[in-house]
C-alpha cells in the first residue's frame, strides 16, 4: 500500500485540521462522546484494579490469609473472626505459618496533648504479632513488643498515624512533627498512654481512617477453669514460603479443636459448641469478597457505554463519509491512492481520538478526586484507586482502539463506493442515492445497537432503584420515623452507678416540648448490638434434654420499647417497678420465644446466671428487631433486612450490675428531630461531661447510611444509563438530520403535490420508529437474560419485574420521541421552491 512520502503527511494534518474545522459542531459532538466513554471507562478500570486486582501494601502480600473460625458450621457473630482458645493454640508451634496477629474495629477516642482542642480519634486495637505479619516498620521510635499488650493495667502505650482520612498527620497536625514525642505521655480518654513510636505516612491498616493503635491483649483460657472469657476477633497470618492456604486452614482447625472449651461462651459467641473448623482465604480475596459482584457488574455497564461511544462515533464518521463522497471520489479521479485516502482518514480520526483521549484523562481525573465521597462508607481499598501509569496505559490503548476502529471503518466504506456515480451525483440526490446502501445499514446497525444499550442500562437502572424503595420501606420490627438518636462510650461503663445521672438527661429530654418518649440503652441499630449470651436451656420440646441458647442481651430504660417503636406482641414490657429490689424479668423477642420457649412463653422462668441474679421471668414479646450492619464492621448490603432473625433478650438497667461501655439514647418526638439535637448534645455535655458522643442522627438517616452501597449502586448504574440514553439520543438526532438533508428535494416534491405535515413527519421518523423497535426488542432479551446476575443485589423485587420490563421501553420511546422531535420538525419547515430549484 503506497502511502506517500512523509511529507505529505505534514499536509494532511493541516488539511485534516482545516476539515474539521469546517464541520465543528460534529467534530466538537464526537470529541465529547470520546471523552465521556474513555473517561467513564478508564475509571472503572482503576476503581477495578484497584479493589480487586491491585496487591496489598505490604512485602509478600500473596502470603497472607485471612482467617475465619466456625463452630458447628456457624461463623462467629462478626465475620471473619477467631477466638482466643484457637489463636494461642495455633501461636505455640506453628509449622504452616511465619506468624499470626489480631485486630479489632477501631474506636473512637478522644486524644487530649499537644496544640489544640481534644480530638476525637479512630483508634485500633492490634495485636503486637500483627505489625509483624505486616512486616510494618516505624518511622521513628518502635513497635509494640509482647509486653506492651497488658489487658488494660497499668500505663499503655501507643502507636500514632502519620497518616488520617483527609492526608493530615496526626503526629504533624498535633504535634508540630516533634520527634520528642516518642516517649511522652498522651491522654486517650481516662488514662495516660506513652508513645512509643510513630508509623509512616503510608501506613494504613485496618483502613485509612485508624489514626492511631494500641496493643491488643489476648486473654488465655485454662482447661477446667470456672471462669471462662471469650474473645473473638479479626485474624490474619502470614504463610511460610511454598505453603497454600488450604493447609494452614488444616493444620489451624486440628490445633483448635485441641485447645480448651470455650462453654458457654462459645455458645455466646457462635451460637454452638459443635465442630471446630477453621477458613484460610488469601487476604485480598477476603476484603473485596463483599463488593466484587458490584464492581464487576458496573465495569460491564460503563464498557456497554463505551461500546455505545464507539457506536455513536462511528455512525457520525460514516454520515461524514457520505457528506464526502465527492470529494473523495475527485480526489480518487485525478490520482489519489487508496492509501493514501485511507492515511486521511486515519489521521483525522486520530485527531478527533487525541481530543477525546485527552478529555477522557481529565475527565477520570475529576472522577477520581470525588470518587471517595461517592462510594459508600466501608468500600474496601478506595485509597488503593490512584491514577497512575497502569491507568494512562489503558486510557491511551482506549484512544487507539477509538482511532482505529473509527479510522478505518469510514476508510474502508469509502474505498468501495463507486467512483462513477459519486462523481455523477451533486450530494443531493433525493432517497439513498447519495450514501450506499451499505453505509445506510452500518449507520443503522449501529444506532439499534445503542437503543439495545440503553435498554439494558435503564432496565439494570430500574430494578435497582425498586429493590432500594423497597429496603427503605421493608419492616425493620421498629418505627424509625422521628426518632433522634445519640452514641456515646462511657469510661467507667457501671450502669448502676450512673443511674442517678441517666435517669435526670432522660428526665430533661421527655421535659422538652415536642418529645414524646426518651429513653436510653446499651443497644442501638446500626451501631452497637448491646451484647452476646451463651448458655444452656431445657428443650421445650422435652424438658430431660438441653439446648444450646445464643441471645443478645441489651440492657434498656423501660420506656426503650415506645421510643423505638417496638411492637409488643404479648405479655407486657418492662416497667419503671421493675428494680433491683422486685422480681429479675425479662422481656423476649419474637425469634427467642418460637426457638427456646414451650407454650405459654409468657411466665417462664429461665435460670441464666447474671449478675447479681438468677432466675429471670419472661414477662413479655417483643417483635424482632433488625440489627444491621455495625459501625466499623463491614455493612451487609440490605442494612441487616435479610439478616436472619437473632434471638434477643430485654432487661431493665436497674436490675443490671455489669458493665456496660457503649450507651444509646433515643427519643421519639412529635416535632422535626433534628431540632432537638443541639439540645440533646448540651444535656449530654452537662450531665456527663465523660462521656463521649460519636454521634447524633436521626433513625431513618442510619436506615439510609445502612443502605449506602445498594444506594450507590443504583446511582452509579442510573448516572451510566443516563450517558447511554443522551449518547444514543445524540445520535438519533444526527442520523435523522443527516438523513432528512438527504431527502430534501423527495420531501420538496411530496410537500408540493400536496402532503401534510404529519405525513412528512412520518416519512422522516420511519427509519426511527424502525431503530427503535429493533432496539427495545433486543435490548429488552438481553435485559431479561442478564438481568439474573443483578439478582444478589436485589431485594423485594424478581429480576424479571413487569413494571420494569414495561415501563422501560415507554420511558425509551417517550425519550427518542422528544430527541427527533427536532429534525422531525425541521423536516416540515422544508421550502418546495427551494428543494425543486435544485432539480
Amino acid at each position: 500500500m503506497n502511502v506517500g512520502h512523509p511529507g505529505d503527511a505534514v499536509r494532511d494534518v493541516r488539511y485534516a485540521w482545516r476539515t474539521l474545522l469546517r464541520s465543528a459542531g460534529s467534530s466538537s459532538v464526537t470529541v465529547l462522546l470520546v471523552g465521556l466513554g474513555i473517561g467513564a471507562t478508564t475509571t472503572l478500570f482503576s476503581l477495578t484494579y484497584g479493589v480487586l486486582l491491585k496487591p496489598l501494601p505490604w512485602p509478600e502480600p500473596d502470603r497472607l490469609v485471612r482467617l475465619q473460625e466456625t463452630r458447628g458450621g456457624n461463623p462467629g457473630r462478626l465475620p471473619w473472626t477467631i477466638t482466643n482458645t484457637t489463636y494461642h493454640a495455633w501461636r505455640e508451634q506453628p509449622q504452616a505459618i511465619e506468624e499470626i496477629g489480631g485486630w479489632t474495629r477501631a474506636q473512637m477516642m478522644t486524644v487530649t496533648a499537644g496544640s489544640g482542642e481534644p480530638e476525637r480519634l479512630a483508634v485500633g486495637r492490634v495485636t503486637p504479632s500483627l505489625l509483624r505479619v505486616l512486616r510494618a516498620r516505624p518511622a521513628s521510635g518502635r513497635l509494640f513488643t509482647d509486653d506492651d499488650a497488658v489487658a488494660n493495667t497499668g500505663p499503655g502505650v501507643a502507636v500514632l498515624s502519620g497518616v488520617v482520612l483527609l492526608g493530615d498527620a496526626v503526629w504533624e497536625r498535633r504535634f508540630g512533627g516533634d520527634p520528642a514525642i516518642v516517649g511522652r505521655s498522651v491522654r486517650l480518654d481516662d488514662r495516660f498512654v506513652t508513645v512509643v513510636g510513630v508509623m509512616p505516612k503510608d501506613f494504613a491498616f485496618p483502613d485509612s481512617e485508624t489514626q492511631a493503635w494500641v496493643p491488643m491483649a489476648v486473654g488465655r483460657v485454662t482447661a477446667g477453669a470456672k471462669l471462662i472469657t471469650g474473645q473473638i476477633f479479626n485474624a490474619l497470618a502470614r504463610l511460610r514460603p511454598g505453603v497454600a492456604a488450604a493447609q494452614a486452614a488444616s493444620e489451624a482447625t486440628a490445633r483448635a479443636i485441641a485447645a480448651p472449651s470455650l462453654a458457654n461462651a462459645g455458645i455466646a459467641l457462635f451460637g454452638s459448641n459443635g465442630a471446630i473448623a477453621v477458613t484460610a482465604v488469601p487476604a485480598r480475596e477476603a476484603l473485596t469478597a463483599d463488593v466484587r459482584p458490584a464492581v464487576i457488574m458496573l465495569l460491564s455497564a460503563v464498557g456497554l457505554i463505551f461500546a455505545t461511544a464507539i457506536a455513536s462515533v462511528l455512525v457520525l464518521q460514516t454520515a461524514r463519509v457520505a457528506k464526502r463522497q465527492r470529494e473523495m471520489a475527485i480526489r480518487m479521479a485525478i490520482g489519489a491512492h487508496g492509501g493514501h485516502l485511507l492515511r486521511q482518514w486515519l489521521i483525522e480520526s486520530a485527531l478527533l481520538g487525541i481530543a477525546g483521549g485527552t478529555g477522557g484523562l481529565a475527565l477520570a481525573a475529576a472522577l477520581h478526586r470525588i470518587l471517595p465521597t461517592m462510594l459508600p462508607a466501608g468500600f474496601p481499598r478506595v485509597e488503593a484507586v490512584t491514577l497512575d501509569a497502569r491507568v494512562a496505559l489503558v486510557c491511551a490503548a482506549l484512544t487507539a482502539i477509538v482511532i482505529l476502529v473509527c479510522g478505518f471503518v469510514p476508510a474502508l466504506q469509502a474505498r468501495r463506493e463507486n467512483l462513477r456515480d459519486a462523481l455523477a451525483g451533486d450530494g443531493t440526490a433525493s432517497g439513498a442515492g447519495a450514501a450506499s446502501v451499505r453505509s445506510t445499514r452500518v449507520r443503522l446497525a449501529m444506532m439499534v445497537a445503542q437503543v439495545a444499550i440503553a435498554c439494558v442500562l435503564l432496565v439494570g437502572t430500574a430494578l435497582l432503584g425498586r429493590s432500594f424503595s423497597a429496603l427503605l420501606a421493608a419492616d425493620r420490627g421498629f418505627d424509625p420515623r422521628d426518632v433522634l438518636t445519640a452514641h456515646a462510650t462511657i469510661p467507667d461503663g457501671a450502669f448502676a452507678s450512673r443511674s442517678a445521672g441517666l435517669e435526670r438527661i432522660q428526665q430533661r429530654l421527655q421535659a422538652l416540648p415536642g418529645v414524646a418518649q426518651a429513653a436510653f440503652g446499651d443497644a442501638l441499630p446500626f451501631v452497637t448490638t448491646g451484647g452476646f449470651r451463651g448458655f444452656t436451656l431445657p428443650s421445650p420440646k422435652d424438658p430431660s434434654t438441653k439446648i444450646q441458647v445464643q441471645t443478645i442481651l441489651r440492657k434498656v430504660s423501660p420506656d426503650y420499647f415506645p421510643a423505638m417503636g417496638l411492637r409488643l406482641i404479648a405479655g407486657r414490657a418492662l416497667d419503671p417497678t421493675d428494680t433491683s429490689t422486685s422480681r429479675p424479668v425479662v422481656v423476649v423477642n419474637r425469634t427467642f420465644a418460637a426457638r427456646y420457649l414451650g407454650e405459654p412463653s409468657i411466665g417462664t422462668v429461665l435460670s441464666i446466671p447474671m449478675g447479681d441474679y438468677r432466675d429471670w421471668a419472661v414477662v413479655g414479646i417483643v417483635e424482632d428487631l433488625r440489627q444491621g450492619g455495625l459501625d466499623g464492621v463491614s455493612p451487609t448490603l440490605f442494612g441487616g433486612v435479610t439478616d436472619p432473625p437473632q434471638p434477643e433478650m430485654f432487661l431493665t438497667y436497674r436490675q443490671w450490675t455489669g458493665n456496660v461501655t457503649e450507651l444509646a439514647f433515643v427519643i421519639r418526638t412529635n416535632v422535626n428531630p433534628t431540632t432537638i439535637a443541639p439540645i440533646l448534645r448540651g444535656i449530654l455535655r452537662e450531665e456527663e461531661p465523660s462521656a463521649a458522643v460519636d454521634s447524633i442522627m436521626t433513625m431513618e438517616d442510619r436506615v439510609t447510611q445502612s443502605l449506602a452501597r445498594p444506594r450507590t449502586y443504583a446511582i452509579l448504574l442510573a448516572g451510566f444509563a443516563l450517558f447511554a440514553v443522551i449518547i444514543a439520543a445524540v445520535g438519533l438526532v444526527g442520523v435523522l438530520s443527516y438523513m432528512t438533508s438527504q431527502r430534501t428535494r423527495e420531501i420538496g416534491i411530496r410537500t408540493a403535490l400536496g402532503a401534510q405535515s404529519r405525513d412528512i413527519v412520518r416519512l422522516v421518523t420511519r427509519e426511527t420508529a424502525a431503530i427503535l423497535g429493533a432496539g427495545i426488542g433486543i435490548g429488552l432479551t438481553a435485559a431479561y437474560l442478564l438481568a439474573g446476575a443483578l439478582k444478589p443485589m436485589l431485594y423485594g423485587i424478581s429480576t424479571h419485574d413487569t413494571r420494569t420490563f414495561v415501563g422501560v421501553p415507554v420511558l425509551l420511546a417517550a425519550i427518542v420521541a422528544i430527541a427527533c422531535a427536532l429534525p422531525a420538525h425541521r423536516a416540515t419547515r422544508v421550502d418546495p421552491l427551494r428543494a425543486l430549484r435544485h432539480q
